[in-house]
């Protein structure tokens, strides 16, 4: 058994989550509930491998070892009945610089990239960045939970898109697409010619009751259209490692992707291979306990909200250690909101509109943390916003 239990002092470890309380806010008494990495101990067995390769002497040019690639393909095999080979793989610092790779090896200058509102921010300016023009489709709230908006989505295909990046899990909403949702998207992106990017960084993290499946499980129209990113960051709590993997079965589409990437002179450490290694061939116990927790937190934050809290709008997600938190019903303006959450409840979330305008009044919680601090943090909300 693990002991997610434990809160870890991260302060004065140059954590942007926790530092970034007294150099950027002033007060290092805030309690972070933004950025989305957690407060847990890693995989012990991470950090015996991290130390003794750092014990000895040299830090020289590295390849992946064949364990390297094996562990991600066992890993995906065992958890996500999803088939891949070595030669598939495509190894990568970070998830958005591979949004930014494939949109520059996969389309052009001033092409229309569609995305799905209210949506990891970097999305946007991955887009923009390149040069490349972002158009929104809103998901929408229908029985319970947000859906696609097939026909807006359809619609603005029609206009003109060369790509859709696709988050699954999605992040700020928790959705894990199921899939008969991803064949939807396959066939409405194979009769526009439209390419999928999915971002599968929070794959592993899925609750009871829900399956994450890959975009390049769905069928042989999908390896055709698609490519994918995974990586053991959000899962094991490792994204200063930097490592993540692009999975691109269209072996022209990965060629294209492999010679743009070759031209930066990019590629992950020393650290990076051997600690993606260890967590994919000895981390399953550790995540399938964190699931667990990670669940449990969000039930708790559920109820605690409905009870306490009627005002704010909540549900608890199929995936991710993300909650979106609707307080539009205190007319606060975001800027309001916000300062309030930060000024008077001592809290620090993620503002709602950093994700696209449905975002106004919201606000993203991080539960990747242990119980108590969490229920603190809903007592400090409380105390401002049930009055």
């Amino acid at each position: 058994m693990y002991n997610f239990d434990k809160l870890v002092d991260r302060q004065g470890t140059d954590c942007i989550k926790w530092d970034m309380l007294e150099r950027v806010y002033g007060n290092k008494d805030l309690i972070p509930l933004f950025i989305a990495d957690m407060d847990f101990e890693v995989l012990p067995q991470l950090q015996e491998a991290m130390v003794k390769r750092a014990q000895h002497p040299t830090y020289g040019y590295t390849m992946p070892n064949p364990k390297y690639y094996e562990s991600f393909i066992n890993w995906n095999k065992k958890r996500n009945n999803f088939d891949l080979v070595k030669e598939e793989m495509v190894p990568i610092p970070g998830v958005v610089c591979g949004i930014s790779f494939a949109l520059t090896a996969l389309t052009e200058k001033g092409d229309k990239v569609l995305v799905n509102t209210p949506v990891y921010n970097p999305f946007f300016s991955a887009i923009e960045q390149t040069g490349r023009q972002l158009v929104k489709s809103s998901l929408v709230w229908e029985n319970g939970k947000y859906v696609m908006d097939l026909a807006d989505m359809e619609a603005k295909m029609k206009d003109g898109v060369s790509m859709f990046i696709l988050c699954n899990p999605h992040n700020p909403l928790g959705r894990v697409w199921t899939k008969q949702e991803l064949e939807q998207v396959v066939e409405l992106c194979a009769k526009y010619n439209v390419t999928v990017f999915s971002d599968e960084i929070h794959s592993d993290i899925v609750f009871a009751g829900h399956k994450h499946v890959p975009f390049l499980s769905v069928s042989e129209k999908a390896q055709e259209i698609g490519l994918l990113a995974m990586a053991p960051s959000k899962t094991f709590n490792i994204a200063g490692l930097k490592s993540s993997v692009l999975v691109i079965k269209n072996p022209e589409m990965r060629q294209k992707v492999k010679d743009l990437i070759t031209s930066f002179h990019v590629g992950l450490d020393l650290f990076a291979y051997k600690a993606t290694e260890v967590v994919y061939s000895e981390g399953e116990q550790w995540l399938n306990e964190l699931n667990a927790y990670l669940l449990e937190n969000a039930k708790f934050v559920d109820a605690y909200i409905k009870e306490n809290l009627p005002k704010v709008k909540t549900f608890v997600p199929e995936g991710t250690y993300l909650m979106w938190l609707d307080f539009s019903a205190y007319g606060f303006t975001q800027e309001e909101l916000m300062e309030k959450m930060k000024t008077e409840a001592g809290l620090v979330l993620n503002s709602g509109i950093t994700y696209g305008e449905e975002g106004a009044g919201h606000a993203r919680l991080n539960i990747g943390c242990p119980k108590f601090l969490l229920e603190k943090a809903l007592n400090q909300m409380k105390n401002v916003f049930a009055q």
